[in-house]
Formats: C-alpha cells, structure tokens, sequence
C-alpha cells in the first residue's frame, strides 16, 4: 500500500525536514503518525499526496512512484488519497450536502450516483439530518464530520487526517476518532492521522510512529505504552 524507501527531503532554504526515512504501511491498517511541531509530519503528508517530492528516495502509494509523477498526472493520483485537514475548509457559501458533493463534481461522476453516495455518507458519518444547513451553522464537530464525509466521498483508499482533532474538545474528539474507526472497518479505508495529542492515542491505541527532527525514532505496535 504504501512504501517509503530510503527518502530525505530538503526544501529549497536548505531546511532539511526529513533524513532517510523508511516505513511499510499496509492496506487498511490504523496509524497514528506523532511528532512536535517541526518533527518533519508534515512533509510526510505532502510527500503522500503528491505536494512535494522527495529530494532522494522513493514514495510509493499503490504502486505508483508518487515523486515520479508528471505534474499533470497528480490530480488523478490525488483521487486515491483523501486528505482532512484541522480547519476543516469546508465552501462557506455551500450547504452540508454540497460541500460533499462538489468532490465528486470535480471529478464528473453521474448525477444519481453523486446523489446515492452523498447521501450514503452523510448517513456514515451522522450528519444527514443536517444536509441542508451551511458551514457556519454547525459545530466545529459537526464541521469536521462534513470534511471527513468529502473526503471519503470518491472511496479513496487512503485517508491523511492531519491534526483532525485541533479545534475539538476531548469529548467531540473522541467522536471523531471513534468515526475514523468506523470508516477504516465499514470502507476498508487505510487511515492515517499526523496528530500530537497522545490523550487520543491512548484512548485508541493503534500502531503508532514517532518522528523527531526528521527521523523515525519509534515504530511501536498496538497496545504499546506511549
């Protein structure tokens, strides 16, 4: 599913973000990548959806070599990895139900099965009875439920949830990783949240990897003490 072999990454101020970083994931496995602020999380996301490219090495998703993607070939890449991010980023001027199905208008599925799985989605992720309400008339919960329900809406195999619980109180963070759990079991999703909240990691232990500076310092199973 996803191999990281041998990569670095240096930008272009000569910041070095990460230092020949190794890592398998399988498919529809449950990791929590951990790290500071700086510990080079970030890059690895980037990396993963085709934003940046690796400076030495190789990042490969599914059998494609993502930094040896021509530029104009990465959108379609892109379906295969759904990305939520911690500010949610949701069309202030589209209703619930719009804001998901826009991510499947860009990419010209047909009206009745835009229609079904919008609607299936929205159910997946406990929102439907408010698919007609507009972002700023939800909770921040309900709003990260919105981002997540589009992001998963074209089935992609992949989803990055990057500090997906930021903005949340513990309680509605639990939420929303009891959701994610939900997705990874019901869609086969592999599932991957960069996060530094280990309250949430401890609450629902997975694999977990650790980045310092750069470089992966631990790779700890399920159950492990954090």
């Amino acid at each position: 599913m996803i191999e990281i072999k041998n990569v670095s990454k240096t930008y272009d101020n000569g910041t070095h973000a990460l230092y020949n970083i190794n890592l398998e994931i399988n498919a529809e496995e449950f990791v929590y990548i951990v790290g500071s602020t700086g510990s080079g999380k970030s890059t690895l996301i980037k990396l993963l959806d085709g934003e940046e490219v690796p400076t030495d090495g190789d990042v490969i998703v599914n059998d494609v070599n993502v930094g040896k993607l021509k530029f104009k070939k990465v959108p379609l890449y892109r379906r295969n990895v759904g990305v939520v991010f911690q500010d949610y980023r949701l069309l202030p001027r589209k209703t619930v139900f719009e804001n998901v199905a826009y991510a499947l208008e860009v990419i010209d599925a047909p009206k009745d099965v835009l229609r079904k799985r919008v609607r299936e989605v929205l159910k997946l992720v406990d929102i439907a009875d408010k698919s007609n309400a507009f972002p700023d008339e939800l909770s921040g919960g309900q709003q990260q439920r919105v981002a997540i329900a589009r992001a998963i809406a074209n089935r992609p195999k992949i989803l990055i949830a990057d500090e997906p619980t930021g903005n949340l109180d513990p309680r509605k963070s639990d939420e929303i990783i009891s959701l994610l759990e939900k997705i990874n079991r019901e869609e086969k999703t592999t599932i991957l949240i960069v996060t530094h909240d280990t309250e949430i990691v401890k609450n629902h232990p997975k694999r977990m990897i650790m980045i310092e500076s750069g470089h992966i310092v631990a790779d700890l199973p399920k159950g492990a003490n954090v």
